[in-house]
């Protein structure tokens, strides 16, 4: 049994224990010229298809329950846009599903990079013990793996909070967005930078990293959201390469105490990521 996501929000206050708790054909990826000099790559896609899809670090599997395992998560392509899952045997389980593509690149920390990218929840989670779908969070980023020297993840992360139970405007509250944020002297929290109302619309979000400079930037329908370039240290077994990463995630709802059996599902459609030229290159300050 582990939940990390560096404790996933410190797990749920005591409110939640007091008032509980066809496949299509794939749209292929486009690459799309451009007369800008200073544009290297573009990439979009309709939807998903061809991306990976890995199990996250934010699990947690009540005692008698089996492990979490892959099969407990998918994300299935249509043919306008692709939806997550997460929890598709309903079990007292928290799992969560990462959804990504990766570029292999020596010189990607030598670029902007900028991400965007349409998401929704085909359904509004309620705070009812029998529903038969309900989330935790929705979660985006990007991130450059530097295997080769530093051994860090560089990039910045945004959570969109969707306990029902959790009230307020703090960390992991029910519409509550959040930022990851990292020092010299830890392995990072989440920090609250804002919110936006859940509800079953599409929603669309631009990430900017621009890792020369060590900045960022967020928006969600326009509204902007305070973000860090961050630095987070990854496990023995990842490999030596430097590979950049546009991520999509979500994590089903925390099941206890009343043992919840909840599915999650999120889409996301019509996304694009451009790596721009920038000037000077790129210094690994942060963690020396």
């Amino acid at each position: 049994m582990s939940i990390n996501r560096r404790s996933l929000i410190k797990l749920l206050p005591a409110a939640i224990a007091s008032s509980l708790l066809v496949n299509q054909p794939p749209v292929p990826l486009r690459a799309t010229s451009t007369h800008s000099p200073r544009i290297a790559r573009h990439y979009q896609g309709t939807n998903l298809s061809g991306w990976e899809v890995t199990l996250g670090d934010a699990l947690y599997v009540r005692p008698g329950e089996c492990p979490v395992t892959l099969r407990d998560i998918e994300t299935v392509h249509e043919p306008a846009h692709s939806e997550l899952r997460a929890n598709l045997q309903r079990r007292i389980i928290l799992v969560h599903n990462i959804t990504f593509k990766q570029m292999i690149n020596n010189e990607a920390m030598h670029f902007i990079h900028t991400c965007i990218f349409k998401f929704r929840l085909p359904y509004l989670p309620t705070t009812d013990v029998n529903a038969d779908l309900n989330a935790q969070t929705f979660e985006g980023g990007i991130f450059v793996w530097d295997g080769s020297q530093t051994r860090l993840d560089y990039g910045m992360a945004f959570q969109w909070g969707l306990n029902p139970w959790i009230e307020g405007e703090h960390v992991g509250a029910f519409g509550v967005m959040s930022s990851w944020t990292t020092t010299h002297d830890d392995d990072g929290t989440w920090r609250a930078v804002g919110h936006l109302t859940p509800d079953t619309e599409w929603h669309e979000v631009k990430m900017v990293v621009n890792y020369p400079g060590q900045t960022t930037a967020l928006w969600v329908d326009n509204k902007h959201y305070g973000t860090q370039f961050t630095s987070i240290p990854k496990p023995d077994t990842w490999g030596t390469e430097i590979a950049a990463r546009f991520q999509v995630e979500i994590i089903s709802i925390y099941p206890e105490p009343t043992g919840l059996r909840a599915m999650h599902q999120a889409q996301v459609k019509d996304w694009s990521w451009t790596w721009k030229r920038a000037h000077g290159v790129f210094l690994p300050t942060i963690r020396k």
